[in-house]
């Protein structure tokens, strides 16, 4: 089997995506446990490091495809990947309740799955 550039980018977005969603579960733990580490320096950086490198991987391979901003599944993408980010900023944050946190960590996760979802083609996107 040969691996072009495109599969090997494919390839390693999809990669990042299962080290985002697993960043994201553990902190969300944390976060329930009542940790004070899931602030901490290492976390935020692990965990932005990642989703720069899934945003930018994905970036990439929509202006390799010569994808439009118009088109249906970038904007739909775009949009569901921006909601699982600020659900997950603000649900992380010190100060909420657990109750609201909890919740705001599940929309950030269902965000998550949808633009999985949509991606990989199992839904179609909204737009």
């Amino acid at each position: 089997m040969e691996f072009t550039q495109e599969i090997l980018i494919q390839k390693g977005h999809v990669i990042i995506a299962g080290l985002v969603l697993l960043v994201y579960i553990v902190r969300g733990a944390m976060m329930l446990a009542g940790a004070a580490a899931v602030n901490s320096k290492v976390m935020l950086g692990v965990s932005s490091l990642l989703t720069i490198l899934l945003f930018a991987s994905g970036v990439y391979m929509g202006f390799a495809k010569h994808l439009s901003f118009a088109d249906g599944f970038v904007l739909t993408t775009i949009i569901s990947f921006l909601l699982f980010v600020i659900f997950g900023v603000i649900s992380l944050k010190h100060g909420l309740s657990k109750l609201v946190a909890s919740i705001l960590w599940l929309l950030g996760l269902a965000a998550f799955i949808y633009t999985a979802l949509i991606a990989s083609k199992v839904l179609t996107p909204f737009f």
